[in-house]
């Protein structure tokens, strides 16, 4: 990567830390209903044993929903506030592409880490491995990253376009969801290690999928 490719993607993601700090509608919107929705679950399991699996489809379920409010408002709000054309003259699709993706996944993963912590705490998980459940959690990030803001790329220029990139977003996030929950189910105390190392390198190459082959088809929908 050259240093122009550097500075532009380093310049996208300045731009959306001072958009969000400003705004902060995608980012609390997004943290608020993934902690509702961990203490609703809590609230609801009062007095009962929760298993590993079950906890993990918590904790998917919760970024998961998360994510798709917040992170495709990285392509929407540059439509709506009138800044999209000025963003395809100044940078290129690519460096757009990286910056976006990577002050989203700062976003989703710090997320996460609340959740996960709200979620052991509150529900008296015992962490088994607690190496698998941070790297699940990151792999899990940054595909959720990936695939959710290209989703919000593809859906950008549409009318109705804040629905219509959670119609979009969510057929394509359910094997992610499955292979999250098979992969963390073992850190917390249920099924095998082995079972849930295999379901990470399967998440791995869903990340790796929506990395490599997200830029060209954001480029192709960017430009158009």
């Amino acid at each position: 990567m050259s240093s122009n490719w550097g500075r532009e993607i380093a310049a996208v993601v300045r731009k959306e830390a001072r958009c969000e700090l400003r705004a902060r509608s995608g980012l609390i919107t997004g943290f608020l209903f993934s902690v509702l929705a961990v203490v609703a679950v809590t609230f609801a399991s009062f007095g009962l044993k929760v298993g590993g699996s079950l906890a993990s489809g918590l904790l998917w379920v919760a970024l998961l929903f998360g994510a798709v409010i917040a992170l495709p408002r990285a392509f929407v709000a540059e439509e709506e506030q009138g800044t999209g054309d000025l963003l395809r003259l100044v940078a290129r699709p690519h460096a757009v592409y990286w910056g976006k993706v990577m002050f989203n996944y700062v976003q989703i993963t710090a997320n996460g880490v609340v959740l996960g912590t709200l979620l052991v705490a509150l529900l008296d998980l015992k962490l088994a491995a607690p190496w698998l459940f941070m790297t699940t959690l990151a792999v899990g990030c940054a595909a959720l990253a990936g695939a959710v803001t290209l989703c919000g790329a593809l859906v950008a220029q549409a009318a109705n376009r804040a629905a219509l990139a959670g119609v979009v977003a969510l057929p394509l996030l359910l094997p992610l969801l499955a292979l999250g929950v098979g992969a963390m189910r073992a850190s917390l105390g249920d099924g095998t290690v082995g079972g849930s190392v295999s379901a990470l390198f399967g998440l791995s190459g869903y990340a790796a999928l929506a990395l490599v082959g997200g830029p060209p088809l954001f480029a192709a929908v960017w430009k158009s």
